[in-house]
């Protein structure tokens, strides 16, 4: 790896998770998968022997693990489980997931860790003013 190598992944990491839905449907940045990082990659198309296109990275160095991802990024959009991957609701936490959920509901990366004390706090706050109010 070269100098810079290493703070360039993380940037692009940051971009793509910009990029990943909240549970409420929405993109974090819708803008933010579009930076920079992203831009820079060179991907090459070939015919599988099934006759499909796919998609192959021409990069070396970070750049080949962006154009990695790109790809993977691309195929989930195509075939619909990029909307699956969320980020966790619980501002502390932001853990990106997969939604295994039927009806892609989740909200939450594990319920037991970040659901429980987050509807505890919610719970809590209501009750509180409940008795002030």
């Amino acid at each position: 790896m070269e100098p810079g190598d290493l703070e360039r992944l993380r940037d692009f990491r940051d971009d793509l998770r910009r990029g990943i839905a909240t549970p409420d449907g929405e993109s974090a940045d819708p803008a933010g998968i579009a930076s920079a990082a992203l831009p820079t990659v060179s991907l090459s198309m070939r015919w599988d022997t099934q006759g499909r296109v796919q998609p192959l990275p021409r990069e070396s160095s970070w750049r080949l693990v962006a154009s990695l991802a790109a790809i993977k990024v691309f195929k989930a959009q195509q075939n619909g489980s990029w909307n699956r991957l969320k980020t966790c609701r619980n501002p502390r936490c932001a853990v990106a997931f997969y939604d295994r959920s039927r009806n892609n509901s989740g909200v939450w990366h594990d319920v037991k860790v970040c659901g429980n004390a987050a509807n505890l706090r919610a719970y809590r706050a209501r009750r509180r003013s409940a008795h002030t109010g």
